[in-house]
C-alpha cells in the first residue's frame, strides 16, 4: 500500500473543521434542543459522530472519508431544516462545509481508495 502524502491545506482545513465538529458536541445538551424531542438529541449526536469520523478519514487520506462528509452535509441540513433550526448556527454549518468540502474534493483524485 503506497504512502499518500498529506498536503497542507487538507491538514490545515482538517484541524479546523475537527475543532468545529467538536465544539458542536456540546450543542446536544442544550435545553432547547432536549425540548424537540426525545430523539432529537440521539439523531444530532449520530450525525456530529459520523462527522469527527469522516474527518478522520480525510485526515488519512481516504476517498471514503470525503465521501461521508458530503453524506453527513446533506442529512445535516435536511434535518436542520425539518427542525425548524434557521438560526445563525444553521447558515455557518452550511458555508463551512461548503467551503470544506471544495479543498477536499480539490484532493479526492490523491486520496486513497481502499479502507
Amino acid at each position: 500500500m503506497a504512502q499518500v502524502t498529506r498536503p497542507k491545506d487538507i491538514r490545515i482545513v482538517t484541524i479546523i473543521a475537527l475543532i468545529l465538529v467538536l465544539l458542536a458536541f456540546p450543542m446536544l445538551f442544550t435545553p432547547s434542543i432536549k425540548r424537540m424531542g426525545d430523539f432529537i438529541p440521539m439523531i444530532l449526536g449520530i450525525i456530529i459522530t459520523m462527522q469527527f469520523v469522516s474527518l478522520i478519514g480525510i485526515w488519512h487520506m481516504k476517498q471514503w472519508g470525503v465521501q461521508l462528509f458530503i453524506i453527513m452535509f446533506c442529512i445535516r441540513v435536511i434535518t436542520f431544516m425539518f427542525l425548524d433550526l434557521y438560526e445563525f448556527r444553521f447558515f455557518f454549518n452550511i458555508f463551512y462545509s461548503v467551503t470544506f468540502i471544495v479543498f477536499f474534493l480539490i484532493h479526492y483524485r490523491k486520496m486513497d481508495t481502499n479502507l
